[in-house]
């Protein structure tokens, strides 16, 4: 991989965004802040990977983002931890993943992907995100061009994990 040297409008290189977008404290600080500060849920660092399974059904929220930097945010979680989330966010129990939790992983995955690129000054009026889009079933890919970056973070709250995945390219 060759990382040019070709200083954008804000005076940082492509490879000096590759190194800040590929750090994860910024994105610990981000999901800690999101769920652990605005939702009061306590939030760990987790060993433990989700991907798409046969059993039980998982959900994949991805936000593209395009821009300053080209790629996807995503945010998998099991069926449960999805809807623990949505209750968490609602502030009310939820029991089957309906159009209430798919739209609360969405604005989820939303605020953790606007939070994170407002940490990053290059990003921050840079990276357009788009709408929210929320895969549900089971033992599926998200198919992607090739990325010049890949990072991706487990979490664990209350009783679940769930991961984020931020992939792309600087254009």
């Amino acid at each position: 991989m060759v990382q040019s040297n070709v200083l954008s409008a804000d005076n940082t290189t492509s490879g000096d965004l590759v190194v800040t977008v590929t750090d994860v404290a910024i994105l610990d600080q981000t999901v800690e802040e999101v769920l652990g500060l605005m939702m009061n849920v306590p939030v760990a660092i987790s060993e433990t990977p989700v991907a798409p399974t046969n059993v039980p059904v998982t959900l994949t929220a991805v936000i593209g983002l395009a821009g300053a930097l080209s790629g996807a945010f995503t945010v998998v979680v099991s069926e449960a931890g999805a809807k623990q989330i949505t209750s968490c966010m609602m502030g009310m129990e939820v029991t089957a993943v309906d159009d209430t939790v798919l739209d609360g992983l969405g604005e989820i995955a939303n605020i953790l992907a606007g939070a994170w690129k407002s940490k990053i000054p290059s990003l921050s009026a840079a990276c357009l995100l788009s709408v929210p889009t929320v895969v549900v079933g089971t033992h599926y890919d998200i198919h992607k061009k090739t990325s010049t970056f890949r990072i991706a973070r487990s979490y664990r709250f209350n009783d679940s994990v769930f991961t984020v995945t931020l992939y792309g390219e600087r254009p």
